[in-house]
């Protein structure tokens, strides 16, 4: 069963200065655990930081999009930097993806989340997915300080400091310890990797140059397909569907629900016609 969906080409070749520097919402103090952080990804992290940099080129237009749709500051693309460096197959403590969410909350906010897709680790729809979350908290504490803090210790649980120590401020609730050892430390690692991104030149690393296309288009699909058969069908390198389709499992499309499969753009025609006639054998 095929069905159409409505073209989808995201394109975009833009540097990476000035792509969210010029927007900038949150404003960075001069904390001693901010710049404890800057010196860090400076020295010791340095390695793994510019890896992430470039990794980046592939996913920052798009996700900077979408977080800005959703009324996100687009420097919160530093949250991926430090939750997963840009990796869709990290894990830790149950979360995964590049946003690491947990599977309920996934869940919640609107992914699927089983043994056939896992939309986590899909750039587009996990970042929709994070930034409903994280605007959640910010129009329940007013503050992108405190939405990082419940990002990453719950929103129950910054409630709960901020009611017994009476303050409104994330640094004040931090100084007081009434937030969890690894939340203080996780806001402060955050904005250290934002004000980085803001002005690598300045910091020692250099820009990742252009960001690269992320072009594609979709078709409704609901058969058991396996990533393969489509590669030869459209005469494409099996990595490059895997690379449009990372939310499946075991590359294989789920023969319960139906998926929405991407196709390189301009392969669409070629796919109807192998399907109708693989289907009419």
């Amino acid at each position: 069963m095929l069905a159409s969906l409505p073209p989808t080409s995201n394109l975009f070749n833009s540097s990476p200065a000035g792509r969210w520097s010029s927007r900038i919402q949150i404003p960075i103090n001069d904390q001693p655990l901010i710049q404890k952080f800057v010196r860090f990804y400076q020295e010791q992290g340095r390695r793994t930081f510019k890896e992430s940099l470039e990794r980046s080129r592939f996913y920052v237009p798009i996700m900077t999009e979408i977080l800005e749709c959703h009324g996100v500051p687009p420097e919160m693309i530093s949250v991926v930097m430090v939750e997963s460096a840009f990796q869709r197959n990290a894990s830790h403590k149950g979360a995964g993806g590049y946003w690491q969410l947990l599977a309920p909350t996934a869940r919640a906010m609107g992914l699927r989340v089983d043994g056939w897709v896992d939309e986590r680790r899909d750039p587009i729809k996990s970042t929709r997915a994070a930034a409903k979350y994280l605007r959640s908290f910010y129009e329940q504490f007013d503050s992108w300080t405190l939405a990082l803090a419940a990002y990453n210790a719950g929103g129950g649980s910054v409630q709960s400091a901020l009611r017994r120590s009476r303050a409104n401020d994330f640094w004040e609730l931090s100084k007081r310890g009434r937030l969890p050892s690894l939340t203080r430390h996780y806001v402060p690692k955050v904005l250290a990797a934002m004000h980085i991104m803001q002005n690598l030149e300045k910091h020692g690393f250099k820009s990742p140059g252009q960001f690269s296309n992320y072009d594609y288009e979709s078709i409704w699909v609901q058969a058991p397909l396996k990533l393969e058969q489509v590669a030869q069908w459209i005469d494409v390198p099996m990595t490059q569907l895997q690379e449009l389709n990372p939310s499946l499992r075991l590359d294989t499309l789920p023969p319960d629900s139906g998926y929405a499969l991407r196709l390189p753009s301009g392969g669409r025609d070629k796919f109807d016609i192998a399907f109708e006639d693989h289907f009419r054998k």
